[in-house]
């Protein structure tokens, strides 16, 4: 009898799917004393039994003893008992009479086992949506290779050896072959095909059928049909896939499922969520499991999750049918609320030298047990911060936006996301302004300025700056002031006015010990000791900088600390002490190097890259400047 071969066609093509080929590849080699059992889980449309076949097909020649293929009903509707159908199916594959197929299921498991020992096989086990059906016929045969796939991950068969292979979706450019290939090589403009694979989100089945439709309709529009696309009509099949596995889902697993659909950002802290939904840990638990289970929901690190792009569409449409607006607008107000509160909270530790208006009305959170954990938090959460932002920007939360805008300083100075932190800032000069806020407005404009000048936008500093001041002198509030005169004077030095920047560094500085902050006045000097540097004037310099590392030295601004050390060990190295130079930069590296400040790090790099390599030392120069060039990208900082 010939060996039963039940592979359906394989697909026409298979695109992007390089590594979980591999994979699969690495697991057939295994030396193992069981059958190898493989679960390629995914959402529905994802490319889960194309990957099967496809794979199945280029090695049929390993497996001389036949390939076993049944589909699984992912509705249950054919029979109570689908694995022992599955299993009259085999057995009569292989050749025994149906009169002598055992009736119950376990007498035929036993019989299938028996029958396929010693045999060199596969089975694909299409579209299992119980792990005990898929565990019933499981084979016993070590040389048997067993392909599930799966809606759902069935982690339970894990316990039987199985390996769970979670399929995502297409990356960027096999997902244009695919959309391409399936149009007929149809050209598209590029925002054209941007929108097209946007609505397919990297889904293989949406992509095959917005191809073939556009093929078949070539005066289609190719906005229509992204349009048709992120409305899911035109995609039936997915629209199918989704209603099932939202139907299995429990009351909190299915409000929770819908609510990330609606919350901002592209993933989720899990103790966000549960202050979100006000659940318990524990209950929030489980209803993340049964998501992460039926592929709805997905894992990242550090107790975040995240939904792909199709999913996430769904679970939005979902809560926008079913959810009154007014209870999704309270979810999403939550959640900003609680991203506020961690935002200032952990800009009080990063940064702590810049009393917060922020923090006058928001009580600090216990959730960071120091400042390293606070920038941790915050750079795995920027993209949610910035996320948040906009969305209370759009619901008209003016509090919580100039709160965030504020209380991303301190981040901001260290990371130098420039072109993010200046939106949200001009966003917060109109938020505080609304609220009748006119301090926090200054401060706003003095951010907002700072950064302006930083991308050399002189005239929009000055603007800023000038506003400001306006402000601070309208209030009679001296810190406003004082920062506003820093501000001006580089503007000034900037345009080439050194003497009115020397000027109004002094008039700062003045300021600053008026009002009693002398982190203030070690600021501005530092800043007249750079200008007076490069005047030549290198003894009112050293004054000017030695005056600034103590109080910033006293103040434990290790940052502005480092910025001070530059300045001063370019004129030891100018006076010949390249020792001191050396010694004083290699302790501010350190320094900064506790900070977890990329910007401050490269600063400091760079300087004693120059120095070294006005020594000689050009190895050494090469390797700090390659690192500085790796944190300057870490950084964002614009080119000068």
């Amino acid at each position: 009898m010939r060996a039963p071969v039940q592979l359906p066609p394989a697909p026409t093509v298979l695109l992007g799917r390089g590594p979980e080929l591999a994979q699969l590849d690495e697991i057939r080699l295994r030396r193992d004393p069981a059958p190898s059992v493989v679960v390629l889980t995914g959402v529905g449309g994802i490319g889960k039994t194309a990957l099967a076949l496809h794979w199945l097909h280029t090695h049929r020649d390993r497996f001389p003893d036949g390939i076993l293929c049944a589909r699984f009903s992912a509705e249950g509707t054919e029979t109570t008992e689908p694995a022992s159908a599955v299993l009259h199916g085999f057995l009569a594959a292989l050749g025994i009479p149906a009169d002598d197929i055992p009736a119950s299921l376990a007498q035929r498991a036993a019989e299938f086992r028996a029958v396929t020992a010693d045999r060199r096989f596969a089975l694909l086990l299409d579209d299992v949506v119980h792990s005990a059906d898929a565990r019933a016929v499981l084979p016993s045969s070590a040389h048997a290779f067993v392909l599930v796939t799966s809606r759902s991950q069935l982690t339970s068969l894990a316990l039987d050896g199985a390996e769970i292979l979670p399929l995502s979706p297409l990356p960027d450019r096999p997902a244009r072959e695919v959309l391409a290939r399936r149009s007929g090589q149809r050209q598209f403009s590029p925002e054209d095909a941007e929108n097209l694979l946007t609505a397919c989100a990297g889904l293989p089945l949406a992509l095959t059928i917005t191809g073939a439709r556009l093929r078949v309709r070539p005066r289609r529009n190719p906005d229509q049909e992204a349009r048709r696309g992120r409305r899911f009509g035109g995609f039936t099949g997915l629209a199918t896939v989704f209603d099932a596995a939202y139907a299995t889902l429990d009351d909190s697993a299915a409000r929770l499922y819908r609510t990330c659909g609606i919350l901002p950002g592209p993933h989720h802290a899990v103790d966000a969520l549960a202050e979100t939904l006000q659940s318990s840990p524990a209950h929030l638990d489980d209803a993340v499991d049964e998501l992460i289970e039926a592929n709805l929901l997905h894992e990242l690190e550090d107790e975040t999750v995240a939904q792909h792009d199709v999913v996430r569409h769904d679970a939005r449409v979902r809560a926008e049918r079913q959810d009154a607006e007014a209870d999704r607008r309270y979810l999403v107000h939550r959640y900003t609320r609680w991203y506020r509160d961690q935002t200032v909270t952990a800009s009080a530790l990063i940064h702590p030298f810049r009393p917060s208006f922020a923090s006058e009305t928001v009580a600090a959170t216990e959730s960071f047990a120091d400042r390293d954990h606070a920038v941790t938090w915050w750079r795995r959460d920027r993209s949610v911060i910035n996320a948040v932002a906009k969305a209370a920007e759009a619901h008209g939360w003016d509090e919580e936006l100039w709160q965030l805008a504020e209380a991303s300083w301190g981040f901001f100075l260290h990371h130098r996301d420039y072109e993010s932190f200046l939106e949200l800032c001009t966003a917060g000069i109109a938020a505080a302004r609304r609220c009748q806020l006119p301090l926090v407005e200054a401060r706003m404009h003095s951010q907002a300025g700072y950064v302006h000048e930083r991308l050399r936008r002189f005239e929009q500093a000055a603007a800023h700056h000038a506003a400001a001041l306006e402000i601070g002198e309208r209030e009679q509030h001296g810190p406003t002031q004082a920062t506003a005169l820093s501000r001006m004077a580089r503007d000034a030095r900037a345009r080439g006015h050194v003497e009115a920047a020397l000027e109004l560094y002094e008039r700062s500085a003045e300021k600053h010990a008026e009002i009693g902050r002398p982190r203030g006045v070690a600021m501005a000097r530092r800043r007249r000791g750079d200008l007076l540097a490069a005047l030549g004037r290198e003894d009112d310099a050293v004054r000017e900088l030695t005056e600034a590392a103590a109080i910033m030295e006293e103040a434990g601004d290790a940052s502005q600390l480092a910025r001070t050390v530059i300045s001063l060990a370019a004129i030891h190295a100018r006076r010949g002490d390249y020792h001191r130079a050396h010694a004083e930069l290699v302790s501010a590296l350190e320094g900064v190097e506790r900070l977890q400040s990329p910007h401050f790090q490269a600063e400091v790099l760079t300087a004693l890259a120059g120095l070294e390599r006005g020594h000689g030392d050009e190895a050494s120069a090469e390797r700090r400047l390659e690192e500085a060039r790796l944190l300057s990208r870490d950084s964002a900082e614009p080119p000068h």
